[in-house]
């Protein structure tokens, strides 16, 4: 499990990175807009559905890395309250379950991103493109599941809490 572990503290590093370096892009092709807007009175054709893409595939890299930093929304108010070992237990089931939500949107990627074909206008991209980020989103977050599952079994077992 600690590997497991370093390669989702890379991919969560990568994604945060990424999700940083569209923003920047998004940020620096937008300014260029407004320039030639001003300038020139003429905007940048491109420069719109471009930013869609790019705050697309950014909220998707960054929802591994919220998720990863436990920046996401978590209603626990109930489970604090729980013993440690039953708190262990119901992380353990949660992690299942959501395993179960994860594999269910994973198993439907062979039959969307056929059908999400045609390119983007002034982008060029196929439509799938769109959201390859948010499937290995999902599947590192699995990961993260078993690494979650992992650290309470051995909790469990030893009393050592493996987060």
């Amino acid at each position: 499990m600690v590997a497991l572990n370093r390669l989702l503290d890379g991919a969560e590093r990568v994604f945060l990175a990424g999700a940083n370096a569209l923003l920047m892009i998004m940020l620096a092709i937008n300014i260029a807009n407004i320039l030639s807007r001003f300038v020139w009175d003429k905007g940048i054709i491109w420069v719109f559905p471009w930013t869609g893409v790019l705050f697309v595939w950014a909220i998707f890299l960054a929802f591994f890395v919220m998720f990863r930093k436990g920046q996401d929304i978590a209603i626990d108010a109930l489970t604090r309250s729980f013993a440690p070992a039953v708190r262990a237990w119901t992380d353990i089931v949660i992690s299942i379950l959501s395993i179960g939500l994860l594999v269910i949107i994973l198993a439907q990627v062979p039959t969307l991103l056929p059908k999400q074909v045609g390119k983007l206008d002034l982008v060029g991209l196929q439509r799938y493109w769109l959201s390859v980020p948010f499937f290995v989103s999902c599947l590192l977050i699995a990961l993260h599941y078993v690494t979650t599952i992992a650290a309470r079994i051995a909790f469990l077992r030893n009393g050592e809490d493996g987060k």
